[in-house]
């Protein structure tokens, strides 16, 4: 890994996954550049600055918006590596989905690209997901990176995590057959992202209200599914290891520590935090045959 100094731009930086990926960057001798859309939202400002609190250098902070294409120019300008973390992931699917998700993810990095490409970035790292390589309803298949769901018959989020990589993908290839120089393209796909958050209650990314929501009783029972489960840590360790390691560039990076149903999740949290209060769910309605799961490879 790298230890000559660089400047490394990381958007949607109040996020789960950004803020985890700026606490590790702190540790190493690189200046951070980070985004977010509202500069006068001091509680989240505060948030991204404490991620950063580590560094060798203050971490400045710029306001860019997804959908406003004339914010990216400035946010890259002399950027040698952008990781591009900022992208929708609600926990319900919005009544509007082309504007609400669709939009904000494809264009988005459109957006981030082209003015990466003009600033002429060296590499972006872009967080996809494990959404865009498999489709969780397959039975006894296993997936790998060489994979892609299928947009057509996917739900928006998933549609929107497929179209938004491929995006990325064509962009840079276009550029090549132009004969263009561009930057190399990195992309990380996790799966169900668990692990410590760096945010507050008010500010919870989908995956940590899931897991919050579950563990304050709000719900009294849930079917029981099977998923690949990863920590947010190695999430945000396989953003900066593919922003430096050469052989990163030009593949997918598939994000999973162990396929589990949620029941095995919970099960391990109430053995840790049950006597401390909380009102874990304990109705699980029966998966199908765990055997008969998708999975999958790196």
């Amino acid at each position: 890994m790298s230890n000559q100094e660089k400047l490394i731009l990381v958007t949607g930086s109040s996020g789960y996954i950004a803020l985890n990926v700026i606490q590790q960057l702190a540790k190493l001798p690189h200046r951070i550049r980070a985004t977010v859309r509202n500069l006068k939202d001091e509680k989240k400002i505060d948030i991204v600055k404490n991620a950063a609190s580590g560094s060798k250098h203050s971490i400045e902070i710029v306001a860019a918006d997804l959908l406003k294409a004339d914010s990216w120019p400035e946010a890259c300008k002399g950027v040698d590596i952008v990781l591009h973390v900022a992208s929708p992931f609600p926990s319900e699917t919005p009544q509007d989905p082309e504007n609400n998700l669709l939009k904000p993810a494809i264009e988005g990095t459109k957006n981030v690209l082209s003015a990466a490409h003009a600033a002429n970035v060296s590499r972006v790292v872009v967080t996809s997901s494990c959404a865009a390589v498999y489709n969780f309803t397959a039975k006894n298949t296993t997936f790998s990176e060489k994979d892609w769901n299928d947009p057509e018959n996917a739900m928006p989020y998933t549609k929107s995590k497929i179209l938004a990589e491929k995006f990325a993908w064509d962009f840079v290839e276009e550029k090549k057959k132009k004969g263009e120089k561009c930057f190399e393209l990195a992309v990380i796909n996790p799966c169900f992202v668990l692990g410590p958050s760096l945010g507050d209650l008010s500010s919870l990314g989908t995956s940590e209200k899931f897991i919050t929501d579950f563990m304050l009783g709000k719900q009294e029972k849930t079917n029981e599914f099977y998923i690949g489960h990863c920590d947010v840590r190695d999430v945000a360790l396989a953003h900066i290891k593919a922003a430096f390691l050469p052989e990163a560039a030009g593949h997918r990076h598939i994000i999973e520590t162990k396929w589990a149903s949620n029941k095995e999740a919970f099960e391990i949290l109430k053995k840790k935090y049950a006597n401390q209060g909380y009102k874990l769910i304990t109705q699980f309605e029966p998966a199908d045959n765990p055997n008969n799961k998708s999975d999958t490879t790196r």
